[in-house]
């Protein structure tokens, strides 16, 4: 089997989060009036032959970051998410990936899972999905050059729409731990 190889990708800064990809935004909208999160924000070190979590860095060592650490609103469920096009579903990577994210979540008795998603298992309710087809075709035309303003409103996050901060520390720990000031439907207050 040849290798998955990625087409050329536009970086993507929206929500005051970096996304590498039209997946990864994609993705984002789908999830945003469930859950909470955080992008790419957690990097691990490990070591390549035992796959667990290293204290110190080495020569040796190599890092991998999930695309999204996610918790839900109201059951306040976390998720470690890895978002890969479909045609990487037997890459042996994945299973390098799963491995090192799930030892590190054990390491740190972390209460979240890691999870792998699909482009095909992501799907937009169908304002959603014509705003974000919407898009995709300005961005095209553009080549990466569009100012998202008018569509970063209609998904309002109350953060900055481009360029912003380290997120909140109550969103980090909500996020992270699922503690912090949450309002009376479990949610972060946004």
């Amino acid at each position: 089997m040849q290798p998955f190889k990625y087409l050329v990708s536009h970086k993507i800064i929206y929500w005051g989060c970096l996304f590498d990809s039209l997946l990864e935004l994609k993705y984002a909208i789908s999830i945003h009036k469930d859950y909470e999160f955080l992008r790419a924000y957690i990097p691990v070190y490990y070591d390549p032959k035992t796959r667990k979590p290293v204290v110190h860095i080495r020569g040796n060592t190599r890092r991998y970051t999930p695309d999204f650490l996610i918790r839900h609103k109201l059951t306040r469920e976390a998720h470690w998410v890895e978002i890969k096009p479909g045609a990487f579903a037997s890459s042996p990577q994945l299973v390098i990936r799963k491995e090192v994210a799930e030892n590190y979540i054990r390491w740190k008795k972390y209460d979240w899972s890691f999870k792998v998603v699909f482009d095909d298992e992501i799907v937009l309710p169908p304002e959603d999905e014509q705003l974000f087809n919407e898009y995709k075709k300005l961005l095209c035309k553009s080549a990466g050059k569009l100012d998202m303003e008018a569509f970063n409103k209609l998904f309002n996050r109350a953060v900055p729409p481009f360029y912003a901060s380290v997120p909140d520390q109550k969103r980090i720990r909500y996020v992270m731990y699922g503690t912090s000031s949450c309002n009376s439907s479990g949610g972060f207050p946004t």
